[in-house]
Order: C-alpha cells, then structure tokens, then sequence
C-alpha cells in the first residue's frame, strides 16, 4: 500500500533484537560488533569524512526479521558512536522502492544502506544524483565502479560449513534437512556450505535441500519442514530469515532438532535449536558505517568471514556438544582457517 512519504520520514522507528518466535520493534543498545573488514582489491579513492546527522537503512520486507535485526543493529551502533540518527525505512512495495530511496538521500542521509538485490539497482540509478552521499549495499554481490557505492557482504558458507559437520555427526536418522528462502546466490552459499559440511562430517548421511519461495512466510517454512521430517529428517537447518521461524516452531511440534542462522537463535528454544550458524552481519554494517565517517569509505566489494574475525559458532552451543564432536569441531575450524578444508561457496552442478 502506497505511504505518505513525510508521514514516514517523520514516524520510521528503530526496531530491536528478535525474541521467542514473534518480533519486536522495540528499540534496543545494540550489542558490540565483532571483527575486521578485508578490503576488496582495487585502487580506489577515498571520500572525505562526513558531517551529515542521519543514516538510514531500506528495507523490503517488515521489521522483525533476524537478518534485518542483525544489520541494523550495526547501524546503530554506528550511528549512537558519531552522533547519528538512525532511521529504518520499509519499502514494502516494488513502487516505492526509488521514492524512498530519493527521499533519504534528499533530508540528508548519509551513509545510506539498502539490503537485498531488489533495491542495489535503484542505488546504482541514484548514486550519481547524489554525488555526496554514500550507498550501501547489504547482502548482495552485484557490484558497480561508482565512486560512491560500496558492496558489503558477509560470507556464510564457513559458519553453514560447520554446522553442516555438526548435523552429521548428530542425526539418528542419517537424514538431515536444509530449507532456504529463496533460489539466490547469498542464499545458494549457506547451502553450499552445508551441504559440503554434512558430506565431510559424514558421506553417509542424506541432505535433502528446498527453497521456501519467501522470506516472510513462517507458515510455508513449517509446511515444508513437516514434510521433510516426516520423510526422516531428525535435523533441519533453515537460512530462510523470518520465514525460518516457522521451520523452528516446526521442528518444535514434531520434536526434531534445529539449526539457526544469522544469530544466535537459542533463544527460541535452546532444546530445539541445539546450534546456529553465525553471521557476523552487525560488525559488517558498523565497520561500512564507520568508514564513511572516518572518511576511509572505498567503493567496491568488501567481503567478512573467517579471516576478518568473524564469529561462526555461539560458545553457549559448543560447551553443549559431546567432547567427542567439541574435538571435531576444532579440528574443522582450524583446517578452515589453515586452508587445508576449502568450502564451496557455490552449489556442485
């Protein structure tokens, strides 16, 4: 439904940390972000430090999502260091997506982030509009040379990896499941690591993959957990953001285990969700946010992992695991780290 834009502007509010299986637009201290970025290579120059007193960060989808709350969690803890208001925008429909976009860049808005691959082109089409501001793209690998546009993704497939190891060294069934949100190739990684993970932890187990067709439909995610686990799946990892809540509550009624992704999802209910597959999007965010401000903003792509300190595991899943696979566990990660263990990060064709 079409918004008024300046009712919008005025009344767009800061959401909090995702709690139980529902959402909260709560506004919350944002928790502390982890890591380093690593630079994408390139000559580029940098843009002189800003002074503008806003950010905003577009979105697609409505507020709540563990995804969305994980990056704008960064924002804000960008925003609150250098004296910034932060705004999150919803752009709920295809029509809004340039006005929305436009109208940040025009009250000020500096840096501005867009999530997804649906609104990187309306970036591309503003940014030279808009030669002062700087546009970043969260979760997305499409990439331009603009002077003002930075790329910032946090590869999953490493954290996907290692749960992937841990399904399959922890199934009874010797089947385990992944549902994902939709075919895409940020998507596609989290599957790839996955299901190479299972294969090293152990070739004999199965791995069952499907895509839910959307990123907020909880309801669709738990039919197609349901079938999965009544086919023999006794775990079920989902990298389906909100629609994902609805592969835990059914993983929950059926009584099979769970992975989550993103953050640590243990909250839900850490019986069920026995792991999750960390993304440290929060540091990524904060580390774009922070760039433009100290004036060391450099377009281009900017990729997080493994190697820029980011998290892959919570601390509260390992000291659960059987020492046994606590033993595995570091023995994966370190292999990871050495290069001895490369994980894909596309699907095998």
């Amino acid at each position: 439904m079409k918004k008024i834009l300046v009712s919008l502007l005025a009344a767009a509010t800061a959401f909090g940390l995702l709690t139980g299986c529902g959402s909260s637009k709560t506004e919350q201290t944002s928790a502390a972000a982890g890591g380093t970025a690593q630079a994408a290579k390139g000559d580029a120059g940098q843009a002189a430090a800003d002074n503008s007193k806003m950010t905003a960060m577009i979105i697609i989808i409505p507020q709540g999502d563990p995804f969305l709350t994980l990056a704008y969690n960064g924002v804000k803890q960008y925003a609150q260091e250098y004296g910034k208001e932060a705004k999150i925008i919803e752009a709920l429909d295809k029509s809004e997506y340039t006005e929305q976009v436009r109208a940040m860049a025009e009250a000020g808005a500096n840096p501005i982030y867009v999530v997804w691959d649906d609104l990187a082109d309306v970036a591309f089409n503003l940014a030279p509009d808009f030669p002062d501001t700087q546009f970043i793209l969260v979760d997305t690998y499409a990439t331009s040379d603009l002077p003002n546009v930075k790329t910032i993704v946090v590869e999953p497939q490493e954290s996907a990896f290692i749960a992937g190891v841990v399904a399959a060294k922890t199934t009874k069934t010797k089947q385990v499941a992944w549902i994902g949100n939709m075919d895409l190739p940020t998507v596609n990684r989290w599957r790839a690591g996955f299901e190479a993970g299972v294969k090293y932890g152990d070739p004999d187990v199965a791995c069952e993959s499907i895509y839910i067709g959307s990123s907020d439909d909880p309801n669709k995610g738990g039919e197609l957990a349901k079938q999965l686990i009544g086919k023999g799946a006794d775990i079920v990892m989902h990298s389906a953001n909100q629609a994902g809540l609805g592969v835990i509550r059914a993983c929950e009624e059926m009584g099979v285990l769970s992975i989550g992704s993103d953050e640590w999802q243990g909250t839900i209910n850490e019986d069920i969700v026995f792991w999750s597959a960390l993304k440290d999007t929060t540091g990524a965010t904060y580390a774009a946010g922070k760039s433009v401000s100290e004036g060391q903003f450099k377009p281009g792509m900017e990729i997080f992992g493994l190697d820029s300190g980011a998290k892959l595991y919570d601390d509260r899943d390992y000291q659960k695991l059987p020492e046994d696979l606590q033993k595995t566990v570091d023995e994966v990660f370190s292999k990871i780290q050495s290069g001895e263990i490369q994980v894909p990060g596309e699907l095998e064709k």
